[in-house]
């Protein structure tokens, strides 16, 4: 476990240390190390679908199934 936490931690610094290289003291006429207008569309669009994914299995999960009728209630114990 603390090896994988430590290999999660290099992604998120090595991430966030290109996006400071990237937008702090930007010159004109510098290109920046990562496309961030691209990952921004790519992350965007893998959240909607999973999200769409997820609202649709939820709304399957939860929708009562045509062709099945429901188990009697269990009577209240006095």
């Amino acid at each position: 476990m603390p090896y994988l936490s430590g290999v999660l931690t290099g992604i998120l610094l090595t991430i966030l240390v290109v996006f400071v290289i990237d937008h702090v003291g930007d010159e004109p006429g510098s290109r920046d190390i990562a496309n961030w207008g691209f990952i921004g569309e790519k992350v965007g669009a893998s959240v909607k679908d999973v999200g769409e994914e997820v609202r649709r299995e939820v709304h399957e999960a939860t929708s009562p199934d045509s062709g099945q009728t429901q188990a009697p209630a269990a009577p209240d114990a006095p």
